[in-house]
């Protein structure tokens, strides 16, 4: 797979789909990587029919995007109470940072404008970048992520046992177990809206573990969420079309988060599904690919 180097990582990404297709970038969420649970090949091929070129990428510190320089080992449960108290805590990158590596790989592939999605974590990195680079993103797709509210904001908050649901991937385990353990966390994000896939999860799970496992990067990636500045309000300000994609049923984000996102960017469309838990459920996949086609028409 191709790569590219920028600010103390690889970026690593993969092109598939339709060659002349509209370009199409799927970000990942919190600990994600190409082929895994979120945006899986089966789903990349139905954007590929509705004539999207898919772009995906492991966010940096995730899969084989690895750090060139050394980070520091986070312990974000001592940062998350620090920052509760009002204390600093020095962050190696922010959502800032990685927003700008999906722009990097645009600028790699000679690609000036693109569609995007981003899912949970993967929601505030594509909003960035409608943000920090407007002319490079044709519309935009939020599905399943914060409303981008921090401590003290009148927005929706993360509720601090969900902080400890995704702190807790974080902790090293062997293969033995961490596979069984990673499989529960998405029987937990996926809710009971739609039948849960433990066997092709667990497939899923599997295949990431082997890949690259580096639970490291998720305590990073958390602490670049808590530390970069706020969206509530720098969300008013994207002017691209969009789509906010939300479930009730959502354990990480409830509904009032996509309500949220939705009533704060101006024109925003919202799609808010009432068997949707954490998790891009396959019942769900081909009205998004319809949606996102109609979305970049």
């Amino acid at each position: 797979m191709p790569s590219i180097e920028r600010e103390g990582s690889t970026i690593n990404y993969e092109v598939t789909g339709r060659s002349d297709g509209r370009p199409l970038v799927l970000v990942a969420g919190l600990g994600e990587q190409i082929g895994a649970v979120e945006y899986p090949d089966e789903q990349c091929a139905l954007f590929a029919e509705q004539g999207f070129r898919i772009i995906r990428l492991d966010n940096r510190d995730t899969g084989l995007s690895i750090p060139t320089v050394p980070f520091p080992a986070v312990d974000i449960f001592a940062a998350f109470s620090a920052l509760q108290q009002g204390h600093d805590v020095s962050a190696p990158y922010t959502l800032w940072t990685m927003a700008d590596d999906v722009v990097a790989v645009l600028d790699a592939l000679g690609i000036e404008r693109a569609h995007v999605m981003g899912a949970s974590m993967g929601g505030y990195i594509v909003r960035w970048m409608a943000l920090r680079h407007p002319q490079r993103v044709a519309s935009l797709q939020i599905v399943m992520s914060g409303s981008g509210a921090l401590l003290g904001e009148d927005g929706p908050q993360l509720a601090s046992s969900v902080v400890e649901h995704l702190a807790g991937q974080s902790h090293w385990r062997d293969r033995a177990q961490a596979i069984p353990y990673h499989t529960e966390i998405w029987r937990w994000y996926w809710g009971n809206g739609y039948p849960f896939e433990e066997e092709w999860v667990r497939q899923r799970v599997t295949f990431a573990y082997d890949r690259a496992y580096r639970p490291d990067g998720i305590a990073r990636q958390m602490l670049a969420v808590l530390k970069t500045p706020s969206l509530w309000e720098a969300q008013t300000g994207i002017r691209c079309p969009t789509l906010v994609i939300h479930g009730e049923r959502d354990q990480c984000f409830p509904g009032e988060h996509g309500k949220a996102i939705a009533a704060r960017i101006p024109g925003a469309q919202l799609w808010l599904d009432p068997h949707m838990g954490h998790s891009l459920h396959r019942e769900q996949w081909p009205e998004m690919a319809e949606r996102a086609s109609a979305l970049a028409s």
